[in-house]
């Protein structure tokens, strides 16, 4: 893998919403479900961008995340269910949390790694 920043755009609608989807996401050891789930062996969490909005928002994140400066769609990936050209995307820099939400023009919040435990 390219080292860099991997952008990953998903939902979290089931049992214990965002909280426990991204805590299972977080964990290392865990069954298999998701693309993001083989993913996660090679790389390490560092935040997370969310918001509690009852509509899904996924696909206007990915199409936001595409059109970003420097960063770039990994075609294919988590977006095997829908028309989206990507749910993963690719940065060599640290992406800037408020060039996204001035871009998806909603309210957005940060989740930090070092709150979600291991």
């Amino acid at each position: 893998m390219q080292p860099g920043y991997y952008l990953y755009v998903g939902s979290a609608f089931g049992p214990g919403g965002v909280a426990a989807r991204v805590l299972r996401h977080w964990r290392q050891l865990k069954a298999k479900r998701w693309h993001i789930d083989y993913l996660r062996e090679y790389t390490t969490p560092q935040a997370v961008w969310y918001s509690h909005a009852p509509i899904h928002l996924e696909h206007g994140w990915a199409e936001t995340m595409k059109n970003l400066q420097g960063v770039r769609p990994l075609a294919g990936f988590g977006c095997s269910d829908c028309a989206c050209q990507a749910h993963l995307f690719f940065t060599p820099v640290k992406p800037a949390l408020d060039s996204f939400v001035e871009a998806a023009v909603c309210s957005v919040q940060e989740w930090p790694g070092k709150d979600l435990g291991s």
